[in-house]
């Protein structure tokens, strides 16, 4: 993709950081972080602080990259978004059959069915923890997500234990 930017204080008032912001913030998909974007001008890694032009150019080409682990990071991102959802599901799901299994429900086997469906996606995601990446910015989500999935986990095992056969 190419992006025309006007700096409007003038290229050697403008830093690369700034710069940086700017794209994260108005160019970019939602949720990728300046601190993510790695630029290339003029053949050199410049610094945040450094000037986009220090002699004042009135034009400049910059090449940016994305740091490394960015893309499996952001695939992360997206599988947590999406599991969430399923996991929310979940939890609703097990909080119907707690209801029906308490009660004592006789449903000629549909509980244990339902049951072992949510027990194979809970265990799936259990799984799968270890080996999602995210980036620093979704950890506290990935970490609330794990707790929820391994509350699940203990849930069923209870559950479990109050069928009847």
């Amino acid at each position: 993709h190419r992006y025309h930017v006007r700096v409007r204080q003038g290229l050697a008032r403008a830093t690369f950081s700034e710069l940086a912001e700017y794209l994260a913030v108005r160019m970019l998909p939602r949720g990728i972080p300046a601190s993510e974007l790695h630029m290339i001008c003029r053949g050199k890694t410049p610094d945040g602080a450094d000037a986009l032009s220090p002699a004042g150019g009135r034009d400049m080409t910059v090449m940016l990259l994305f740091r490394e682990g960015f893309h499996a990071a952001n695939e992360g991102a997206s599988w947590l978004s999406e599991q969430s959802q399923k996991l929310a599901s979940a939890e609703a799901e097990m909080e119907k059959l707690g209801r029906r299994i308490e009660a004592n429900f006789e449903d000629g086997g549909e509980t244990s069915v339902r049951l072992a469906e949510v027990t194979g996606l809970v265990e799936m995601l259990e799984q799968s923890l270890e080996s999602v990446r995210v980036s620093e910015a979704k950890l506290p989500e990935m970490l609330a997500f794990r707790d929820r999935v391994l509350a699940a986990a203990e849930r069923l095992r209870t559950l479990r234990k109050g069928v009847r056969l």
